[in-house]
């Protein structure tokens, strides 16, 4: 149900940016995405320092980015918000850089991994729903900056956080406290990559690190078995 909700909150939001996008000046716009910017890479460090084992976490994170360029999780994701907007007969300039930049946002939160596996562990969806209201708000300057692609990212949110809390519900002995909070300190590096993007400072293929999110779960496990 909390990722029910989620999903309802971005579309709203989504569709509130879209509908006052017309009655943003330019300069408006691009002062919003710079303020998302900034605050993004604020987020992510916030979420990256919490980790306490930084070589396992560069570790996942290059192993993943290494497996991601080789699947092209990106091109994947660009190539899925250009159908959407086909589908739809949407005419935005850029749908996909709005669902990529989203839907990343979105997942990879702490929020997201700590709510999913409350509502699985404990049938409990308050963290979930408090991310919606965070989520709802955010998606509104997101879309009126970047289009209609912000509202796709609905989507991954259902899929990525839907199967988290069927996982959790599933396998609940698993996750340890030092598995959640490494992986929210993978997420974080990721959020800052999205944070970068935003503010133009470079072209980094965050998408691609997707992979470091399950591999850093592996190596936490794998890591029990060594002998120090």
């Amino acid at each position: 149900m909390g990722t029910l909700i989620n999903a309802v909150a971005i579309i709203i939001g989504g569709a509130l940016g879209l509908l006052f996008r017309k009655g943003f000046p330019e300069r408006i716009s691009q002062t919003t995405l710079h303020v998302l910017g900034l605050f993004t890479l604020v987020i992510g460090l916030s979420m990256a320092i919490q980790g306490q084992q930084l070589i396992m976490v560069l570790i996942s994170l290059a192993l993943g980015a290494a497996l991601g360029e080789w699947l092209d999780i990106e091109g994947h994701l660009d190539r899925f918000g250009s159908w959407l907007e086909r589908r739809l007969h949407v005419t935005e300039k850029s749908p996909a850089k709005g669902f990529i930049y989203a839907s990343l946002l979105f997942c990879v939160g702490s929020m997201a991994i700590v709510g999913s596996i409350t509502d699985g562990l404990k049938n409990d969806p308050s963290i979930l729903i408090t991310k919606a209201m965070m989520d709802g708000i955010i998606s509104i300057p997101f879309a009126a900056s970047m289009g209609f692609g912000v509202l796709g990212s609905a989507v991954p949110i259902l899929l990525y956080q839907g199967s988290l809390t069927l996982l959790a519900s599933k396998i609940q002995f698993f996750f340890t406290p030092v598995m959640v909070r490494e992986l929210t300190s993978v997420g974080g590096v990721i959020v800052m990559g999205i944070g970068v993007n935003i503010l133009g400072l470079q072209k980094i293929r965050v998408g691609n690190f997707i992979p470091a999110l399950p591999l850093i779960i592996v190596i936490l496990y794998l890591k029990t078995f060594l002998p120090f």
